[in-house]
């Protein structure tokens, strides 16, 4: 169903946006968690094998961060031509994305299922251990079957953005809950039944993904026709959606590429460390799933209303969105702080690794306030279009956790702690520069719907899809 957002109680029409993106996320996080879990149980060297997956979650992560982030270009076109009710406008903007992100996803499939063995090898260093080349292997593995399936993550986040951006967030919570049940179904049949190993849960998450994009295609087409004639693609919205998207894929990117960093750092301290931040990040994932909720849920919702020309509107989503974020956070880190060991031995994972993974899982929890205060002004200047000023933003996050954590390493006053204590000082200068822009009211001067008001086909550009 559609929501229009220019209109009611504004904290209201967050929530409820919100609520099933939240879900689905959550159900996300849980069937990543389960390959880990049915990983760490089920294949003979159990920590090994799990500690190969977990250290691909940084590559996986920087391909799903350049579709997402390509995707969040989509989102702001969609939600501000629906909110400034220009239909036309519309139609071909969702046609023009489809077929720009199931060609991007072709291309990056490719090039990630190539560039595998280097990835593994040169940019991750696995140590030249026993155990470091079985570790290795599994990755390899993992990462070559994950590759294939990354056309359908392109295409599912476009659909996935284009929902979301006429206001309808629950029907992205049913695919994924469909999702998640068929993942866990196959990782448990591939892995405990037929003994793939590693193989079985990327396998899983393959059929999973395509099924995912499947349905929601057939979704979208038959809820959401978008016709407009014979006209499927413009060269003109596609560099609009580029112009917004480009720069939130490449700052996603390159916190992806930060995250790398900081697992090749982490990789040196040995098997122990590489299981137990493999073990933390799950878990901090979940911590993400409700700050990640309401940043989209008030990206939209700024979208819809800066379209629509209602900038006070705006502003009182996000005070009380701010609020709702925070005290969402609190509750759930105290949570995590709390029961840390039982979740993170729920990973099988036991003696060293479990210690490094709780006192991690510990640290980061409270820090997650400041990250949740970041995020959700960050939904702000996302839907406004002033998606530059964020991706500087988090660039700064990055460089400063990257930079202090190689130093302390270096010169030994950190150790494999410095995979995390980093993050709360590199939020802390992400939170100040938003802020400035936000006050300054320089996000109000990026609308979409301005700049394309006198929308004309770009000639020669006629139907191509």
């Amino acid at each position: 169903m559609k929501k229009d957002m220019t209109r009611g109680s504004e904290w209201k029409l967050v929530l409820t946006f919100t609520l099933p993106i939240m879900a689905g996320n959550l159900l996300q996080q849980m069937y990543n968690a389960v390959d880990g879990v049915v990983v760490g149980r089920f294949v003979a060297d159990g920590k090994l094998a799990f500690a190969g997956v977990g250290i691909c979650a940084a590559l996986t992560f920087l391909f799903l961060a350049f579709a997402m982030g390509i995707s969040v270009g989509v989102g702001v076109v969609v939600s501000q031509y629906f909110g400034a009710k220009k239909n036309d406008e519309l139609a071909v903007a969702v046609d023009t994305a489809l077929i720009m992100l199931g060609a991007l996803g072709i291309v990056v499939s490719v090039i990630g299922y190539a560039a595998a063995p280097l990835l593994i090898d040169k940019v991750l260093t696995v140590p030249p251990t026993e155990g470091g080349a079985a570790i290795r292997e599994y990755a390899l593995t993992y990462i070559r079957v994950y590759c294939l399936g990354l056309v359908f993550q392109f295409i599912y986040n476009c659909i996935s953005f284009t929902l979301r951006g006429v206001g309808d967030s629950k029907a992205t919570l049913i695919f994924l809950m469909v999702t998640a049940i068929l993942n866990i179904a196959l990782d448990i049949l591939f892995v405990a039944v037929f003994h793939w190993d590693v193989a079985g849960v990327a396998w899983a998450t393959f059929i999973s993904q395509a099924v995912c994009m499947v349905v929601s295609y057939v979704y979208l087409r038959r809820r959401f026709p978008f016709v407009a004639g014979g006209r499927h693609f413009d060269g003109g919205l596609c560099r609009t959606i580029l112009r917004i998207g480009v720069p939130t894929a490449v700052q996603q990117s390159i916190v992806s590429l930060g995250n790398i960093a900081m697992q090749r750092l982490v990789n040196g301290f040995g098997e122990d460390s590489m299981a137990a931040f493999s073990a933390g990040i799950r878990i901090n994932n979940f911590m993400f799933v409700p700050i990640n909720g309401f940043q989209s849920g008030l990206a939209n919702f700024t979208g819809q209303n800066i379209g629509a020309g209602r900038s006070d509107r705006v502003k009182r989503g996000y005070r009380s969105t701010l609020l709702m974020a925070v005290s969402v956070s609190i509750v759930v880190c105290a949570l995590l702080f709390v029961f840390a060991k039982p979740i993170v031995s729920f990973f099988a994972l036991t003696d060293r690794p479990l210690e490094l993974g709780v006192e991690q899982v510990r640290f980061v929890a409270p820090c997650f306030i400041i990250f949740a205060a970041y995020m959700t002004l960050g939904g702000v200047l996302q839907g406004a279009g002033d998606t530059v000023l964020q991706s500087i933003a988090t660039l700064t996050a990055l460089a400063v956790r990257v930079v202090v954590g190689y130093v302390g390493v270096e010169t030994g006053l950190l150790g494999y702690s410095a995979a995390w204590v980093t993050l709360p000082i590199g939020w802390v200068f992400a939170l100040v520069i938003t802020n400035i822009r936000y006050f300054t009211g320089g996000w109000k001067k990026k609308a979409v719907v301005k700049m394309a008001r006198g929308f004309v086909p770009d000639a020669g550009e006629g139907g191509t899809g």
